[in-house]
């Protein structure tokens, strides 16, 4: 019986830990598609997630950025969709929202008067971000993106990817 106890008490912390885990949020980027989907009487349809698959840094104020697919414009140029988070610095500097261990929210997110973002060439797919300040030399930042959707998607509260970058 003691021995049947100890193996039911090993198998409820294996799941406690595993339930535990499930909470915590990793954003790396995929190549798989991930999809959001609305249920109703009148529809029932999928739709693909856009990831963050490329970044760069084309100015001294100006990062340009890719999805995987094209994105709904309106929350592909919406600045409050978008946190920059110092990797450096407990408190946020330079061109940072977030410092190195803060979590992102509505009230540390990039505003339109910090960044004006536009679509490359009309491009649904790539943007650039053109911040009102220069992104300093060798300051180490990770760029967040979350909500955006494709065109005609229902609302999404997940995440979009991250790109870390180095200032050049």
């Amino acid at each position: 019986m003691r021995k049947f106890v100890n193996y039911f008490l090993i198998a409820c912390m294996v799941v406690t830990v595993q339930f535990f885990k499930e909470d915590i949020v990793r954003a790396t980027p995929t190549m798989e598609i991930s999809t959001t989907s609305i249920s109703s009487v009148e529809t029932n349809a999928k739709f693909p997630i856009p990831m963050l698959v490329k970044l760069d840094q084309i100015s001294p104020n100006q990062i340009e950025i890719s999805y995987d697919r094209d994105v709904d414009m309106k929350l592909g140029t919406k600045s409050t969709n978008y946190w920059i988070q110092d990797i450096m610095n407990a408190k946020p500097k330079g061109i940072a929202t977030l410092g190195k261990n803060d979590k992102a929210n509505a009230k540390n997110s990039l505003t339109d008067s910090m960044v004006k973002i536009e679509s490359k060439n009309g491009s649904a797919k790539t943007f650039i971000l053109t911040l009102n300040q220069e992104i300093p030399k060798g300051a180490e930042y990770k760029l967040i993106i979350c909500y955006v959707t494709v065109e005609g998607a229902p609302a999404y509260s997940g995440d979009n990817g991250m790109f870390n970058f180095t200032g050049k």
